[in-house]
């Protein structure tokens, strides 16, 4: 009869301390970021066109013999002869740093994220069957091209989210939306694969 009794207050006590809610991911985490975004759109093709070109004559007088010098300045402008559909794949520059998440009251939250070496961001989050959804905010992002190392565009894009508790920590994935323009391209995000794992501070 003990035994029965100590696994039952055992069982209590585990119930008790099981949390539910917004109480089940109020607290402090490390986190990090990254995955890739599709991008469709167009990409063009341009060359430079030169509209016109300044001749100066320099005249260098060297004692009974002159000297003269003709330099030529070319004005050029981008000129585009084509372009076609692409979709196109683009990393984002992995992030990591401190997230605070916290309880506004009833089943809504606020996340933080302190960026390392980038903006803070702030999202708004409702809780919805033991889900965190985010709400979606403007974020400023960094992707690049895995082909081009070392070249990379900041996209201002809204990013949205739904999380998920196991154990100590809480995986989110993460939706990007907006436009992207750059290197010749012109498009919009059409997917996004980009996980956020945070892992509650001990």
């Amino acid at each position: 009869m003990k035994r029965i009794f100590s696994i039952v207050a055992a069982l209590m006590a585990l119930w008790a301390c099981t949390k539910t809610g917004p109480q089940q991911f109020g607290g402090y985490y490390s986190f990090k970021t990254g995955g890739t975004v599709e991008i469709t759109g167009q990409i063009y093709q341009v060359v430079l066109d030169t509209v016109k070109t300044d001749t100066i004559v320099h005249v260098i007088p060297l004692g009974p013999i002159v000297f003269r010098d003709t330099t030529f300045i070319y004005h050029v402008q981008n000129d585009t002869i084509g372009s076609r559909d692409t979709t196109v794949i683009r990393h984002m520059v992995a992030e990591s740093g401190q997230m605070h998440i916290l309880e506004t009251g009833g089943n809504q939250m606020k996340v933080t994220m302190n960026i390392t070496g980038g903006d803070p961001l702030v999202l708004d989050a409702t809780v919805e069957n033991n889900t965190l959804v985010l709400a979606p905010a403007r974020q400023r992002v960094a992707v690049s091209s895995e082909c081009k190392v070392g070249l990379s565009d900041h996209c201002y894009w809204e990013v949205s989210g739904r999380g998920t508790r196991y154990e100590n920590m809480v995986l989110f994935n993460l939706d990007y939306a907006g436009k992207y323009t750059f290197d010749g391209m012109e498009g919009v995000v059409t997917r996004s694969e980009i996980s956020c794992i945070a892992t509650e501070n001990e």
